[in-house]
């Protein structure tokens, strides 16, 4: 009984098309050397929803409010989204004048 769930869970994602969107959630490395606009409407699609920034946290741009920097030589621009009780933190920078996943932490 448990085996054909196991079958018959991804073959209705496959049907309704949210498979790969499933299939990004659980391994994020699939999401790496994305632009972020993709990558963010995808997420929000498939029900993740954006985190809060603090007060005290500066955005990256205006266009992504959402997307914060640390400060100093080793600081990372990231962004944050959830769905459930799962959380996901992903690592964003400018590549070419364009913002691209390129890790999660």
């Amino acid at each position: 009984m448990f085996y054909m769930r196991k079958i018959i869970l991804p073959l209705i994602m496959l049907s309704l098309g949210t498979l790969p969107l499933f299939a990004q959630a659980q391994n994020t490395s699939a999401l790496w050397g994305k632009k972020y606009a993709e990558v963010k409407s995808s997420l929000l699609a498939a029900g993740w929803v954006l985190t809060p920034i603090a007060e005290d946290e500066a955005s990256m741009t205006e266009d992504y409010p959402e997307i914060i920097c640390g400060s100093g030589a080793m600081a990372i621009c990231s962004v944050g989204f959830k769905r459930d009780k799962t959380t996901l933190a992903l690592v964003v920078e400018p590549i070419e004048n364009t913002l691209v996943v390129t890790g999660e932490y």
